[in-house]
């Protein structure tokens, strides 16, 4: 063989050579993934050997037992002897079927719903023979109630003017009682005012008149110029230890205290001390505006005929009133407005003279004996007379009432009684398991319990619950607001597993509908491992089928093994021969090189 041809044939048997080892490299990597896969399926094999399902045990209308699989259809589907449970989800809404939603978005009314399971067409032919007598008295009823309302038609036009007049004398009779008690309360006003304390007379009765002067006032008259007077005003101002100052009208400061009662006739004979309700009287406020409520009488000058404003008269003459005048005024000046309208109270009247009396140097040219007396007259005799209540009028008592009550001469007539037809329910069970579902979509956890009515005029029994209407909202749109369901997915409704899942990691929960000791029905909740209706068993089946998956896994990894076996085998023996085939070429090359060596040597 030529040089040339043995290259090329070593060179084409190292290639086969590689492939051969990356075949046998696949072969070895195929393995190791077959003995991966058998431990996959020997630990799905094993976990399928803990595989339970839950069955639900029912009875069929003859009272067999029956066990299905767990599911949203087999819990809720209603049969007789069976408990009644409902699913929640998360959100604490009740699962339910389309056609449970669809019933209850439909129906206004308990009764609504019911019929739509035709709970009231359950009466079979005794039934049918109660309707038409029932549908008789419906008509005679409807008669009935078509002369009753034109009877309460009549009634109503002849009671509304019979209101009319009874409204008109109610008010004037509530007018009456208003006049009645507004006179007694003015007779009582006037009775108090009657007894009112005279307290003018108690102030006259210690410092008397000027007719009859008595005390300190008597001396005040002997010398108008002297200083007695002003121990009536401090007793009537402030007798106290620590006296007070006070403004007079003109804007002036006097003090008045202790000192200006000390040492008189009053406080000797122990007069002064009765003068306290004098004071108080005299120098009550309006608790509104705060204010002296006793004023003087209006009259500057008792000599003369009417009221004398002599400030306003000067006023009025283009004069103004001296410091004086003001203070000897019963009317306040007003320098702002130049005017006197305000009347003085007692208090402001008292606390001026008593500046007066006590500053009589500021006044030598104008204060006079027989001004100061005549002061003294006016606030004494004339003053203080304010402070006895005007003598009271009796109020007039109000008109005696003669009006006559009016009489409504037609009685109204009487409703015919409306006969009741109640919505007989023959199949209780199936009634009750739907009055509980329509209760627990209302969000409610009470329900209505059936009661059973025994028909004289039939020869069969019946059931009835009252009607009530649905409190839930719909929009125009069928959508609900405050909506307690859900509907739950067709799919999810007939899937075991999802419900297994749902109810052991606590996505869904059940209640029950429980009858309890006082004839009540409520909705409870209850956990499925709890209930006698729910057991969880071993799933026989999941397990066969999980060892028959096993066993042919098995199967196909030793069948492919073999043949990964047989393949590695294949290509060892190929490698041999290669090897071999190898070594005879490296070997021919080399007896040509060493004869080619010779040829040229």
């Amino acid at each position: 063989m030529g040089l040339s041809a043995s290259q090329a044939r070593l060179l084409s048997i190292t290639q086969r050579l590689s492939n051969n080892e990356l075949q046998s490299e696949i072969m070895a990597n195929n393995k190791i993934r077959l003995s991966e896969a058998n431990v996959a399926a020997r630990d799905k094999y094993i976990q399928s050997l803990d595989s339970t399902r839950m069955d639900y045990i029912s009875y069929d209308d003859s009272g067999i037992q029956e066990t299905v699989a767990l599911t949203f259809n087999s819990l809720s589907q209603y049969t007789p002897l069976k408990n009644q449970y409902n699913l929640y989800n998360s959100k604490g809404q009740i699962l339910v079927s389309p056609t449970d939603a669809k019933n209850f978005a439909n129906s206004k009314t308990l009764y609504e719903f019911l019929d739509c399971y035709g709970l009231f067409d359950r009466g079979a032919g005794e039934y049918q023979e109660t309707l038409k007598e029932f549908q008789e008295k419906m008509d005679e009823f409807n008669k009935q109630q078509d002369e009753y309302n034109k009877k309460l038609a009549e009634f109503n036009k002849e009671f509304g003017d019979y209101q009319s007049k009874l409204d008109d004398y109610n008010k004037k009779l509530e007018q009456h009682m208003a006049a009645q008690k507004q006179y007694e309360e003015d007779m009582k006003a006037y009775e108090d005012a009657l007894n009112a304390p005279k307290i003018y007379d108690q102030f006259s009765g210690i410092v008397g008149t000027s007719d009859a002067p008595q005390s300190c006032y008597s001396a005040a008259l002997n010398n108008p110029l002297g200083q007695c007077y002003r121990h009536v005003l401090g007793y009537l101002i402030d007798p106290s230890t620590t006296g007070s100052d006070y403004l007079t009208s003109a804007g002036d400061s006097i003090n008045v205290s202790s000192s200006d009662v000390s040492g008189s006739t009053l406080s000797g004979d122990g007069k002064g001390e009765q003068l306290t309700d004098v004071r108080n009287t005299m120098n009550e406020k309006d608790p509104k505006t705060g204010k002296y409520k006793h004023l003087c009488d209006k009259d500057d000058d008792m000599n003369t005929d009417g009221l004398q404003n002599i400030l306003q008269s000067k006023i009025n003459a283009g004069q103004t009133p001296t410091k004086l005048e003001i203070l000897m005024s019963d009317y306040i000046y007003d320098s702002a407005t130049n005017s006197a309208t305000e009347v003085k109270s007692l208090h402001q009247k008292a606390v001026d003279m008593m500046y007066i009396i006590k500053n009589q140097s500021e006044f030598t040219d104008t204060l006079t004996a027989d001004t100061m007396k005549n002061l003294l007259i006016n606030f004494t005799d004339g003053d203080m007379k304010g402070l006895n209540p005007e003598e009271p009028t009796p109020p007039e008592p109000p008109e005696a009432f003669n009006e006559e009550m009016p009489v409504l001469n037609a009685a109204p007539p009487k409703a015919p009684e409306k006969p009741v037809y109640t919505q007989k329910m023959y199949d209780q069970p199936l009634a009750q398991w739907y009055i509980n579902l329509w209760n627990a979509m209302e969000g409610s956890d009470k329900s209505d319990k059936i009661s059973s009515i025994d028909d004289e005029n039939a020869n069969f029994s019946y059931y009835t619950v009252p009607d009530k209407e649905r409190n839930s909202t719909f929009t125009a749109n069928g959508q609900q607001l405050n909506k307690y369901y859900e509907i739950i997915d067709k799919n999810l409704a007939s899937d075991s597993n999802w419900l297994q899942f749902a109810l052991t990691n606590g996505l869904v929960t059940m209640k029950q509908a429980a009858l309890r000791f006082n004839g009540d029905i409520t909705w409870q909740g209850i956990e499925f491992s709890s209930t006698s209706d729910i057991r969880e068993v071993e799933d026989s089946s999941k397990i066969a089928k999980a060892e028959a998956e096993y066993q042919k896994s098995m199967y196909e990894i030793q069948a492919q093994d073999k043949e990964y076996d047989v393949k590695i085998k294949k290509l060892d023996t190929e490698h041999s021969a290669l090897q071999q085939e190898v070594e005879s070429i490296k070997n021919v090359m080399g007896k040509n090189t060493e004869r080619s060596f010779a040829t040229f040597s």
